[in-house]
């Protein structure tokens, strides 16, 4: 069975307030879709998985309009449940629509990330996810990370990688830059991505801090 992993790149009219909200401040460092429904009799019913002040996140969701109601479930200092029942608006219906039509299933989590980005996992025949791929929403730009077949073990480690660090990690390994001793070095890995060697450190050292963050704890979201 295969697999796609998606970046949706939202047009700023269309980002939800609660995410534009999360872009603009250092006050959630993650904000992952784990389960929701969309429901044509009344609200639409979301559970996020989120890390940062639980406060500020709240005050989000109370600001806006959509939202209809809410409650966050503390996890840890830093992290809790969020269950939101909203009015979902036409994109939001155009786009769940796109995702939930027959042969194709979106594996969960969704993560919402920095720049009106969200990263996902969607699985099923080759025809209906090239479907849903082609032609999206008036709003949203859809780009195709990786293709492949689908195996659950992937699932079971998420470091939370955005796009870019993803890259220049397949970069850095395929080079060599991680061997011992190593055969690259960052301006390589910097050339085949087309940014400054510095931009280059920065994204492996971010992808490095994410993965190791994850080894340390092995996130579970159940």
């Amino acid at each position: 069975m295969k697999y796609v992993r998606l970046t949706l790149r939202f047009r700023e009219d269309v980002i939800h307030p609660v995410h534009e909200f999360i872009d603009r401040s250092d006050d959630v460092e993650r904000d992952l879709l784990l389960h929701g429904n969309t429901a044509s009799d009344g609200w639409d019913t979301l559970l996020f998985y989120a890390e940062g002040d639980a406060d500020a996140y709240a005050s989000a969701l109370a600001a806006a309009e959509t939202i209809v109601d809410f409650e966050l479930t503390p996890l840890g200092e830093s992290s809790f449940y969020a269950y939101i029942e909203q009015e979902g608006t036409a994109f939001e219906a155009g786009l769940f629509e796109r995702f939930s039509r027959t042969g194709v299933i979106v594996v969960p989590p969704i993560e919402f990330v920095g720049g009106g980005e969200a990263n996902l996992t969607v699985l099923g025949d080759p025809a209906s996810l090239q479907s849903a791929v082609d032609d999206p929403p008036d709003g949203v730009d859809v780009t195709v990370d990786r293709i492949g077949e689908y195996d659950d073990r992937q699932a079971t480690f998420d470091p939370g990688l955005t796009s870019r660090q993803r890259e220049a990690v397949e970069v850095a390994v395929d080079l060599g830059y991680y061997a011992v001793p190593s055969e690259a070095t960052a301006e390589a890995v910097a050339d085949e991505l087309g940014c400054s060697a510095g931009t280059a450190a920065e994204h492996l050292r971010k992808a490095e801090r994410n993965v190791m963050a994850a080894v340390a704890d092995l996130r579970s979201f159940g």
